[in-house]
């Protein structure tokens, strides 16, 4: 099969890659045109790749860097959070518009689209979100919208940045405790947008407290967990004052929108993924017993 890619140096867009290419596919990486965007990648994986310039016309992709048509086109491109002076609708419509214009050109066998799990949420990063998928759903071509709950993995935003706060300091501020989240490790994400079906899916790992997940990185950390429970009108008073910084995972951005956003959680409510994987996801203590680099070692 060939899979052309967009985002393909992201956290998430490296491990597509490299799974297709394991699975022997042909892949097609769109990259952003400058020394900050890499693939990491095993050579002698069974597929082969081909690298393509971001945002290039549709007919100079096809015709001089033989992209082939029929090919199954996945969109793992998009802002992560907020970002200072840039505008969520703006980027989205952008990204979305290239992508999809992109697979119509191709003739795509299917158009695969990763989004978050949507809420009902009235802030400019959600109705960006929500703009992509209405543009994926409008093309001329078979489409795959995959929703995913929060994403983990080496090199990721969400434990990592747990495992380094936790490696500089016994403290940790906890809040939003109560939160429902359903984390997934990226490989089954990445082996799921490979085998979407046409339609909505949504897909998530096992069911957790936001509080728990701390509590079980500690754990594996070798630590205990200390520090202040922050009520969520502190989050936001925080938040209102200090912008746009992040603070400490990509899963709560330091924006009064984001804090909002991500305290409703995010549980699927009919996961899929079982059924896409053909059993179920890899459990969160195994990757932070196994692969985690911030674990505990005798």
């Amino acid at each position: 099969m060939q899979v052309v890619v967009a985002g393909a140096s992201g956290f998430i867009g490296q491990r597509l890659v490299r799974e297709a290419l394991a699975q022997g596919h042909d892949v097609f990486a769109l990259m952003r045109v400058d020394c900050s965007a890499t693939i990491d990648w095993e050579p002698d994986s069974a597929g082969s790749l081909t690298t393509l310039p971001w945002g290039a016309d549709p007919e100079v992709l096809e015709q001089g860097f033989s992209l082939p048509r029929g090919a199954w086109v996945i969109n793992a491109a998009g802002l992560r959070r907020e970002r200072p002076g840039l505008d969520p609708d703006k980027v989205h419509e952008t990204i979305c518009n290239t992508v999809v214009e992109l697979a119509e050109a191709l003739e795509a066998s299917r158009l695969v689209h990763l989004g978050p799990l949507q809420g009902r949420h009235g802030d400019a990063f959600s109705r960006g979100k929500a703009l992509m998928e209405r543009r994926v759903q409008e093309s001329k071509v078979p489409w795959s919208i995959v929703r995913s709950a929060p994403v983990y993995g080496p090199g990721d935003e969400l434990l990592d940045g747990i495992g380094v706060w936790m490696a500089s300091s016994p403290l940790l501020p906890r809040f939003l405790e109560a939160v429902p989240l359903q984390p997934l490790w990226v490989g089954d994400l990445a082996t799921g947008l490979l085998r979407s079906r046409e339609g909505v899916q949504e897909v998530g790992g096992e069911r957790i407290l936001w509080g728990e997940l701390l509590e079980k990185c500690a754990e594996a950390a070798g630590k205990r967990l200390m520090g202040p429970v922050l009520p969520e009108s502190t989050i936001l008073r925080f938040a209102r004052t200090f912008g746009h910084r992040s603070l400490f995972t990509d899963l709560v951005p330091f924006t009064e929108a984001g804090v909002l956003r991500h305290s409703h959680g995010y549980e699927v409510a009919q996961n899929d993924l079982p059924g896409m994987l053909g059993g179920p996801p890899r459990s969160l203590e195994d990757y932070l017993r196994a692969e985690w680099p911030y674990r505990y070692k005798k």
